[in-house]
């Protein structure tokens, strides 16, 4: 079954559903060629899935009945904020924010390092499109958010670290400590930082550390960022499932 995140102008209930999107109704009936009768999931963002058939298609809007509401679980108990720099391929950027949504990631954050290349992003809209797509397709019911460009020192000074709301994990080179060992608090976020091609300046360490980041080793070798950011990823959210 086809799974759909609403847009503003849809809407849904318990009872009925109504499409009114431009592009959701494009996508069902020239795309999908969906037909009365068909059933679907539609997401409204909040955690809640609702199952819905087709009773009604005009050019303009589709309409229909739900048949059964019920809330997801498949949000990590603990939410996990990536900010990862910006890479130069924006392929590869594309990419990690496709297998991080997979993985659990709640926001992303593209970091403006000292040594990254590009300093915005290529069709924010494009970005966005990929990670719904990808949280309809593994089943998440809630919308990860992507942020707009943002200086590492900046990022270091967001409010949440202001008020105790998350704690600091960064990978690097000469770190000894274990993403097994960081602890784990309930209540707060965990923004897991990751450098570009080259890693991060010393300057950028001492100021990560300063502010309380817990500095942890991905292994022996030295990994590509793209890759770097999803090890990290999935040994964090592992953590977070057996906590």
């Amino acid at each position: 079954m086809h799974r759909f995140f609403l847009k503003t102008e849809d809407f849904v209930d318990d009872r009925i559903f109504i499409i009114a999107s431009e592009d959701l109704v494009h996508q069902w009936t020239k795309v999908l060629r969906f037909r009365v009768g068909e059933k679907v999931a539609l997401l409204d963002g909040s955690g809640r899935e609702f199952i819905g058939e087709i009773r009604t298609i005009q050019s303009k809007t589709i309409e229909g009945k739900i048949t059964l509401a019920h809330m997801c679980d498949t949000e990590l108990s603990t939410r996990i904020i990536l900010a990862q720099s910006i890479l130069k391929n924006p392929d590869k950027f594309e990419w990690v924010l496709q297998k991080g949504t997979e993985l659990g990631v709640s926001e992303f954050y593209p970091l403006i390092t000292s040594r990254t290349e590009r300093e915005s992003l290529h069709k924010f809209e494009r970005l966005e499109r990929i990670i719904a797509e990808a949280a309809e397709q593994c089943g998440r019911a809630v919308l990860p958010v992507l942020h707009e460009p943002i200086k590492f020192e900046a990022f270091l000074k967001l409010e949440f670290f202001a008020k105790g709301q998350a704690s600091l994990l960064m990978p690097h080179v000469v770190a000894d400590g274990r993403i097994a060992d960081f602890e784990l608090h309930p209540e707060k976020r965990v923004a897991l930082c990751i450098g570009p091609e080259g890693g991060f300046v010393d300057k950028e360490v001492e100021a990560a550390q300063k502010a309380g980041a817990f500095m942890v080793t991905l292994g022996k070798r030295v990994l590509r960022s793209e890759t770097a950011s999803l090890a990290a990823t999935t040994l964090l959210a592992s953590r977070i499932e057996s906590f």
